[in-house]
C-alpha cells in the first residue's frame, strides 16, 4: 500500500530529502514486488483425473509456484469433462485442465472452451484387463469400463476397438479411475482404460497391459491433456492467460529438475506407496510434458476424423467446423515471443 508523505515546511532540507527517499524506495518495492502490498487473485481451477496427466498442476499447489504471478492458484478435482465444462461455462472457473475429445464434444456441441495450452500431447492411457485376456480379440463379449463416455478413456478404447474391428463389447461408464479400479478388482468389468499410476499398480498385481500408451498412438495422434479456457474469456484477459501458462511451464520444469520435491506432492496427489511405482511415475512425467505446449493442429484433425467414425459426434458437424475452432495457439505464441520459455529452460 502506498503512502502520502506531505513534509512540514519547518522541517530541515535533509529531512525533506530522506522522506522523499523512502517514498521513492517504497514506490518502487511496490513496482517490483507486488505481492508484498497486493493480493493474490485467486484462480480456481477444475481438472481431472488425479493422476500424472494433471501433476504440474498440484506442483503449483504445493510448491506455490502460481504466488510468482500474483495468483493463488486452487486446483480443484472434477470427475467427468462434462461436469468440468459445465462449471466453466456456468463462470465458476475461467480456466480448467483438460482437453482432448471433450473440447471437439464442446465446440460442436455450440459451447467456446477450447485448447489455450496442450501439455500432454500423447496417449498416456493403457487399456488394463484381467490375465486371460491375452488378444484385443478377447475383448469380444466383455465389459470393459471407461470414466465417461466421450471422454479420453471413451476415446481411447473405441480406438483400439476400432483399430482391431472388435464389435462385441458393452462399455459401462465408471465415474472415474478409482471406480474403475475398484471395478477391475472386484471383478464387476473384465478391463478398463487407466492412466498412471493406476496402470502401475495393476501390472504389478497380475493384470495385463493390452494396449499401452505407445500402442494407442500408433492409430491415431492425440492431445490428452492441456489448459483450456473459454475463448470469449481467454480475450478479455489475456494478462490472467499468459500468467496461467507461465506457472504451468514452471511445474513442469520443477518436475524436471526437482525429483525429491516432486515425488513428495505425488504421494500427496496420488495414491500410491510403493517406492518402484513412485518411481516409475516420476520417470513417466519427466518424459511426457511439453516445454512449452502448442496444440498440434495435425493431433486434432485426427481426433476429429476418429470421433466421427466412431459416431462420437455428429458428421454434419464436424465438416461444418474448421479445426481452429478447437484451440488458439496465439497466447503461448506471445508467451514465446517474450523470451519466457528461453530464460526458462537455459
Amino acid at each position: 500500500m502506498q503512502r502520502s508523505f506531505r513534509v512540514p515546511t519547518s522541517r530541515p532540507a535533509w529531512q525533506c530529502r530522506f522522506g522523499c527517499a523512502i517514498f521513492l524506495i517504497a514506490l518502487q518495492i511496490n513496482c517490483l514486488a507486488p505481492a508484498w502490498g497486493q493480493a493474490l487473485r485467486k484462480v480456481p481451477f477444475p481438472f481431472s483425473p488425479i493422476g500424472v496427466n494433471c501433476l504440474p498442476w498440484f506442483v503449483a499447489k504445493e510448491a506455490r509456484i502460481g504466488e510468482k504471478y500474483g495468483i493463488d492458484f486452487d486446483p480443484v478435482f472434477i470427475g467427468a469433462s462434462s461436469a468440468l465444462f459445465q462449471s466453466m461455462l456456468s463462470g465458476a472457473a475461467d480456466f480448467a485442465g483438460s482437453g482432448g475429445p471433450g473440447i471437439i464434444s464442446n465446440i460442436l456441441r455450440g459451447g467456446d472452451i477450447i485448447h489455450i495450452t496442450s501439455m500432454v500431447p500423447r496417449f498416456t492411457q493403457s487399456i488394463m484387463v484381467k490375465p486371460e485376456i491375452k488378444r484385443p480379440e478377447d475383448m469380444a463379449g466383455r465389459k470393459i469400463g471407461v470414466s465417461r463416455l466421450g471422454t479420453v478413456t471413451h476415446f481411447a478404447l473405441q480406438t483400439a476397438l476400432d483399430g482391431h474391428g472388435i464389435k462385441n463389447v458393452t462399455i459401462l461408464q465408471m465415474g472415474g479411475q478409482p471406480e474403475a479400479y475398484t471395478g477391475l478388482l472386484r471383478g464387476s468389468v473384465d478391463g478398463a482404460v487407466f492412466s498412471p499410476p493406476y496402470n502401475f499398480q495393476l501390472k504389478k498385481q497380475g493384470y495385463n497391459e493390452l494396449y499401452s500408451p505407445n500402442d494407442l498412438t500408433k492409430f491415431t495422434e492425440f492431445i490428452t491433456n492441456g489448459i483450456v479456457a473459454r475463448r470469449a474469456v481467454a480475450e478479455k484477459d489475456r494478462d490472467m492467460v499468459h500468467r496461467v501458462i507461465k506457472l504451468t511451464a514452471e511445474s513442469i520444469k520443477y518436475i524436471q529438475t526437482n525429483r525429491d520435491g516432486t515425488k513428495k506432492i505425488m504421494a500427496k496427489w496420488m495414491p500410491m506407496k510403493e517406492a518402484d511405482i513412485a518411481e516409475d511415475l516420476y520417470r513417466f512425467a519427466t518424459e511426457n510434458y511439453a516445454k512449452e505446449g502448442f496444440t498440434p493442429e495435425a493431433a486434432l484433425r485426427a481426433m476429429t476424423k476418429q470421433m466421427v467414425a466412431s459416431n462420437l459426434v455428429d458428421a454434419k458437424a464436424a465438416a461444418a467446423t474448421p479445426v481452429t475452432a478447437y484451440y488458439d495457439n496465439r497466447y503461448v505464441d506471445e508467451v514465446k515471443r517474450s523470451g519466457f520459455f528461453e530464460q526458462l529452460w537455459r
